[in-house]
């Protein structure tokens, strides 16, 4: 009887890893087919919903992210590993776009500070540490 019980927990140990390394490849590859539009910004002042174009795409070929902050355009380095991420070389545009340009300049502060990344459904979750910062939804 322990025998049965020891198989069956290893076996369930070891589906368990297995469900979690494909759950990982199946968020990784979630990130790079998709157009992220950038729907909320959470900072300490509170949450900002965001109403304009802004997105990210991911290019896993040239490990690069970019897209739109929601005037200027830009791009960043990206390392990867599992689900943390961070964002390196962030550049963009220089023009002033009003109404927007707050948005905008909150988004690539906050895209800075990232270190791990969530995909649920169709939705991104970009953190600093255990604190959600950015959320986009898939187009």
């Amino acid at each position: 009887m322990r025998l049965i019980t020891f198989i069956s927990a290893g076996t369930f140990i070891f589906l368990s890893a297995f469900n979690m390394k494909m759950t990982n490849s199946k968020q990784k590859n979630l990130l790079f087919e998709t157009k992220w539009s950038l729907n909320r910004i959470h900072t300490e002042n509170g949450i900002e919903d965001v109403q304009t174009k802004a997105f990210i795409k991911f290019d896993k070929e040239k490990q690069s992210a970019g897209g739109n902050g929601s005037c200027n355009n830009f791009g960043s380095d990206f390392i990867l590993n599992k689900n943390k991420i961070s964002f390196k070389n962030i550049f963009s545009t220089k023009m002033y776009c009003d109404g927007v340009q707050q948005i905008e300049d909150t988004f690539f502060k906050e895209l800075e500070k990232i270190n791990r990344y969530e995909v649920k459904d169709k939705t991104l979750f970009l953190f600093d540490g255990k604190d959600l910062r950015l959320e986009f939804e898939s187009e």
